[in-house]
């Protein structure tokens, strides 16, 4: 009975897990749309998914062997193994700049990071890699001999360069966690602290197993958890405003409720957007969408550095619930004028709010929201008295457009 080689036996196993992985990820691509995240984060992560897709067609080779190295065409090798090493170099890449997309920072730094410079300098990891590997400076990298590639002393400078994006990362990953304010928006952020991680078990993986597809059987678990916690995050996002939705904002409030007290309470704000219906009908529903993501976009501003969290209630009604001290004192004026700095209207939008100020565990939520609610009635009664101003603005603005 002839005995078939151990090298032979396993090269179908190896085509299983290519080709299952790449399959998967393939899928995970055509699922992620701009449904499931800002359009920054979702080209990032599909970048990283084509990145991944790949480094799998690259490890082909292995059902070849050794015979790889010289049944190609130098020049063409050459081209595979570059573009192996440079495939997770533009993971990393894409990585930093998914988790990026997602830095809460303060609209101050947001104008520094918007610089042409740092635009630039964030790609110079990647361009030295791209140098290295596709010239004649490759040599310092690997070398081709007949029994296979020989790796330089330079290949250590690659992983370095990548680790300048894997450690970017964390770094703002870890900055996101220490400002997040609900357990779903942690967990996320530990995810993404943790996936460092991987990278590093990839890096000992190609160490020790450099004719088996190890990567990839790292990549899918990974990979699907990144994307079923994109999925989760729109469960409770809403979709136009970017805030959280009705159902994410009644379970912070339960939680914040059952550990308020006298010494440590519980402010629920309501705000409704002044003539929305006014808005729709003279100037259209595009503008009137445009009033919404405005004021979503105020709130967030105002509320980052602060313990407090907004969301979408429904319509042009939106919840602020937060323990910090000074928010209810504070709130009108600094969405007054935060809404006052906005450009991308032709108008300021003026709205109303009521507060209710919880300070006892035993409140039940309907009876918190209904106080709240109750108040924010009573303020759009008086502001609605002098109605005639803001309207005739609108007027105006359809006439000069």
């Amino acid at each position: 009975m002839t005995m078939v080689p151990i090298e032979v036996q396993i090269k179908p196993f190896i085509f299983l897990i290519l080709f299952i992985s790449f399959l998967s990820l393939n899928i995970i691509y055509s699922k992620t749309n701009e449904n499931i995240g800002n359009k920054r984060e979702i080209h990032a992560f599909k970048g990283m998914l084509v990145s991944f897709m790949v480094y799998i067609l690259e490890d082909l080779r292995l059902l070849f062997g050794d015979s790889f190295y010289s049944a190609l065409p130098r020049p063409v090798v050459l081209f595979i193994m570059s573009t192996g090493f440079t495939s997770m170099s533009f993971a990393c890449f894409f990585w930093f700049l998914h988790v990026r997309a997602n830095l809460n920072r303060p609209s101050n730094f947001t104008k520094i990071c918007s610089l042409n410079f740092w635009s630039v300098l964030i790609h110079i990891p990647l361009f030295l890699v791209l140098i290295l590997l596709y010239t004649p400076l490759h040599v310092f990298v690997y070398e081709l001999s007949g029994n296979g590639p020989v790796f330089k002393p330079m290949l250590s400078f690659i992983l370095l360069m990548d680790y300048v994006y894997l450690i970017a990362a964390t770094g703002i990953s870890i900055h996101n966690r220490r400002l997040a304010k609900t357990r779903h928006e942690k967990k996320k952020y530990n995810s993404q602290i943790i996936f460092i991680l991987f990278f590093t078990i990839n890096g000992i993986l190609i160490a020790f197993l450099m004719n088996l597809p190890a990567i990839e059987l790292c990549v899918i678990p990974v990979v699907l958890k990144l994307f079923v916690e994109l999925q989760d995050s729109q469960i409770y996002t809403d979709a136009l405003t970017k805030l959280y939705n009705r159902r994410r904002m009644a379970d912070i409030i339960n939680e914040e409720l059952a550990t308020c007290s006298a010494d440590d309470p519980l402010t629920i704000i309501m705000v409704d957007l002044d003539y929305f219906k006014s808005i729709n009908d003279i100037l259209g529903h595009d503008e009137g969408d445009k009033a919404l993501v405005a004021i979503s976009k105020a709130m967030r501003k105002i509320l980052l550095p602060r313990n407090a969290v907004a969301a979408r209630w429904g319509g042009d009604e939106f919840v602020i619930a937060g323990k910090d001290a000074e928010l209810a004192s504070e709130f009108r004026n600094l969405l007054s004028n935060a809404l006052e700095d906005d450009k991308t209207l032709s108008y300021t939008p003026i709205f109303s709010t009521g507060t209710y100020i919880c300070t006892s565990p035993a409140t039940p939520f309907e009876q918190a929201l209904s106080n709240a609610d109750s108040a924010l009635y009573k303020d759009k009664e008086e502001r609605h008295k002098t109605s005639g101003d803001f309207i005739t603005r609108l007027n105006e603005i359809k006439k000069g457009s």
